[in-house]
C-alpha cells in the first residue's frame, strides 16, 4: 500500500470486487471500481505484510484507526506467525511495532456501549457499528498526521444491516451465515443478498466520513475479499491465493471536511481488552 499514492486509505474487511461493482451505482463517490491483488488472504496476513519495516518512514507519518482485532494482535502483541496450517505462506514477518505509527486507535479497546447493536446478539462484545468507526476516523483525520488509514469491520460477518439500518434484532442467519448455509437453511442467493446489505451499511458510513475529512486522494479498498462458494468454501483463510479471495476493490475519490460530525477528542479505553476472545468470536481462532 505504501508504494501507492493516497492521503487517506479506507480499508473494508472481506469486500469483493463484484459486490462493490454491483452497489457502486448507488453511491455518487464511487465512479470506477478497479481492482488490485491484496498482500493477504486474511486480516492477520494483511497487517503483517502491509506495515513492514521497509515503509517505516511513511508509517511514522500515519494515523491508524482500526476496528479489526488483528490490528492489535499483530502490531501491539506481535502475533505474526500463522495460527494454523496453511497451503501457501509468503510472509517474512518484518512488521513494525505499534510505536512506529504517528497515532493509533484500536477501537475494540474503547469502553463504549454500542446501542445500535448491543443486547441484540450473542456476540455483543465484538460488534461495532460503522458509524462509530467513522467518528473516530474523523477525530484522527483532523489531527496532525500526514496520512490516515482507517479499517472498518464490514462487510465481514456478522451481517449488521438489520441492527443498524432497520433497528431490529439480528437473525441467526445474519449472525452465523456460513453455518446456516452449510445446514441448508439459506441459499447462496440469500447469503449474497445479506452480504450486499452489509456492504451498503459501511458504504453509507463512509459517505459521511468523506464529508468530514480533508483529503485530496482517498482510496477505498479491502484487506482481502471473501469466498462465497468458490472451492466449496465460505469465508477467508490464510495463505489461499484464490482470485475471489486475493483480488480486492480499488476505488479512488476525494474528501472535503464540512464538519457535520463533531467527535469526542479522546475515547475511554477499557482496562484489559481481551484480543483472543475477540478473535475467537469472529472466527479467527
Amino acid at each position: 500500500m505504501y508504494e501507492r499514492d493516497w492521503d487517506a486509505l479506507i480499508v473494508l474487511d472481506s469486500a469483493r470486487v463484484d459486490a462493490m461493482r454491483e452497489v457502486a451505482p448507488e453511491y455518487d463517490f464511487i465512479e470506477t471500481v478497479d481492482s488490485i491483488w491484496s498482500v493477504g488472504s486474511n486480516s492477520q496476513e494483511w497487517y503483517v505484510q502491509t506495515f513492514r519495516e521497509q515503509y517505516a518512514e511513511s508509517i511514522s507519518e500515519t494515523a491508524l484507526v482500526s476496528s479489526n482485532p488483528n490490528a492489535r494482535a499483530v502490531l501491539a502483541e506481535h502475533d505474526l506467525e500463522p495460527r494454523g496450517t496453511t497451503p501457501f505462506l509468503f510472509a517474512d514477518w518484518s512488521t513494525v511495532d505499534v510505536d512506529c505509527f504517528d497515532y493509533v486507535e484500536f477501537t475494540r479497546d474503547h469502553d463504549r456501549p454500542f446501542s445500535d447493536v448491543s443486547d441484540r446478539t450473542s456476540t455483543v462484545g465484538t460488534i461495532q457499528g460503522p458509524a462509530y468507526i467513522t467518528e473516530r476516523a474523523v477525530a484522527a483525520g483532523r489531527g496532525e498526521s500526514d496520512r490516515l488509514v482507517v479499517q472498518y469491520f464490514q462487510p465481514h460477518r456478522p451481517f449488521v444491516h438489520g441492527l443498524v439500518a432497520e433497528d431490529r434484532d439480528m437473525t441467526v442467519a445474519e449472525e452465523y451465515p456460513y453455518q446456516t448455509i452449510a445446514d441448508g437453511e439459506i441459499t447462496r442467493d440469500d447469503l449474497y443478498s445479506m452480504y450486499l446489505d452489509n456492504l451498503r451499511v459501511v458504504l453509507d458510513s463512509i459517505e459521511e466520513l468523506l464529508e468530514n475529512l480533508d483529503a485530496e486522494k482517498v482510496v477505498i479498498t479491502s484487506d482481502h475479499a471473501e469466498l462465497l462458494g468458490e472451492l466449496g468454501q465460505y469465508g477467508h483463510f490464510l495463505g489461499v491465493p484464490h482470485p475471489a479471495l486475493k483480488k480486492v476493490p480499488w476505488v479512488e475519490t476525494t474528501a472535503e471536511d464540512r464538519e457535520t460530525i463533531r467527535p469526542e477528542a479522546k475515547p475511554t479505553i477499557t482496562d484489559e481488552p481481551d484480543v483472543r476472545d475477540q478473535l475467537k468470536e469472529l472466527g479467527y481462532l
